[in-house]
């Protein structure tokens, strides 16, 4: 058997045993509570007069034809459950008229025939003219063997739904969660390994550390973005080399500056998330060859609170909210809910974002 198949099989065994285990569970609390209804019935009659109550083995009788019935009716009403609703009306009626009718053949049976150990000689009812007009109080308590029945079919889909909606979006997070960790630019490896090309033809001794940068930037997007978080060292060692290298790629003198205040003990964070808007900065607020290039990029950790800003130079004539900083503000919406705040600002050549964000 294919691995995808075991798999499929043992995801059927398992739903099969939950949904089992369900209606046992709920047959079990509806047995409890007809067998509390019958104890209770007992002692009423034997509260009034001695004389007055059926022997005991007689309400365990009525007990015991009830749970059986009872399940009969569950297991009916739960195998057409799906059907088209107007053939469920229909069968519905049916269920009702069988189990009716059984109901009162056999109580008329027992308290016609049934010994003397199971029933006193004056029978409650003798006829079945007489069962039939005073079998209102059996018709409400089928009334609620369907309501209960319907209550807890109702729950169980209900329950059923919401964890199928839980593992759907968690599925979808996982998803969009790769996505992210996807969207670092083919064009920064493709300017960076120009970048390298140029400093190996000229010998430049900055390529050793260089190619340092890169392996470490593909180990960690390789390797250690595979987790849902990383250790925010982690993210912040990717951010120093990732401008490092696309520094090479600007004049000596232009300003490309990050700064890292407070140090990270332990904290971890979503992977790829920071880079976003590093590299938007870059997309739309660097030009090659020109004076005006500016970054600053800021970091500061106080406790298991960060504090993340990049402020620009800025050309782009359009929206600088870009693809990944659109797809950064929903994967905050997804796993940082409540813990962040994010401002977005452009004015006079510069843009700048701010995000403030609890990590814990």
């Amino acid at each position: 058997m294919k691995k995808h198949e075991h798999m499929s099989v043992m995801h059927q065994y398992r739903k099969r045993f939950h949904i089992e285990r369900f209606w046992i569970l709920a047959f079990g609390v509806y047995a409890m509570a007809e067998i509390l209804y019958w104890v209770l019935n007992y002692v009423n009659w034997y509260s009034r007069c001695t004389d007055c109550a059926q022997p005991v083995i007689y309400y365990i009788y009525q007990a015991l034809l009830n749970l059986v019935l009872t399940g009969l009716v569950w297991y009916a009403l739960n195998s057409f459950y799906r059907k088209n609703r107007l053939v469920v009306i229909g069968l519905n009626i049916a269920v009702f008229l069988l189990h009716y009718t059984i109901w009162i053949w056999l109580n008329y049976v027992v308290q016609k025939f049934g010994p003397e150990w199971l029933m006193r000689n004056a029978a409650f009812h003798s006829t079945i003219k007489e069962l039939i007009y005073f079998s209102w109080f059996d018709i409400g308590k089928y009334v609620l063997k369907v309501t209960a029945f319907y209550a807890m079919k109702f729950y169980y889909d209900y329950r059923n739904s919401e964890k199928q909606r839980i593992e759907l979006a968690m599925i979808n997070k996982d998803l969009q969660l790769n996505l992210l960790k996807q969207q670092l630019s083919p064009h920064f490896y493709f300017n960076t390994l120009n970048n390298l090309y140029g400093l190996a033809r000229s010998n430049n001794a900055k390529l050793p550390r260089a190619l340092q940068q890169l392996s470490n930037i593909m180990h960690y997007v390789i390797v250690e973005c595979n987790q849902q978080r990383v250790g925010l060292q982690k993210e912040i060692d990717f951010l120093q080399s990732y401008i490092a290298l696309e520094k090479l790629r600007y004049e000596e003198d232009t300003v490309i500056d990050m700064q890292v205040e407070g140090r990270a003990n332990g904290q971890t964070i979503l992977p790829l998330m920071l880079i976003q808007f590093v590299e938007n900065a870059f997309k739309h607020g660097m030009k090659e060859k020109s004076e005006q290039n500016w970054m600053r990029v800021k970091l500061k950790i106080r406790d298991s609170n960060l504090s993340f800003s990049v402020n620009n130079s800025y050309y782009s004539p359009l929206s600088a909210e870009g693809i990944g900083i659109t797809s950064v503000r929903h994967h905050l919406n997804l796993q940082y809910e409540g813990k962040y705040d994010m401002e977005m600002q452009r004015e006079d050549g510069m843009f700048s974002v701010k995000l403030q964000l609890d990590l814990t």
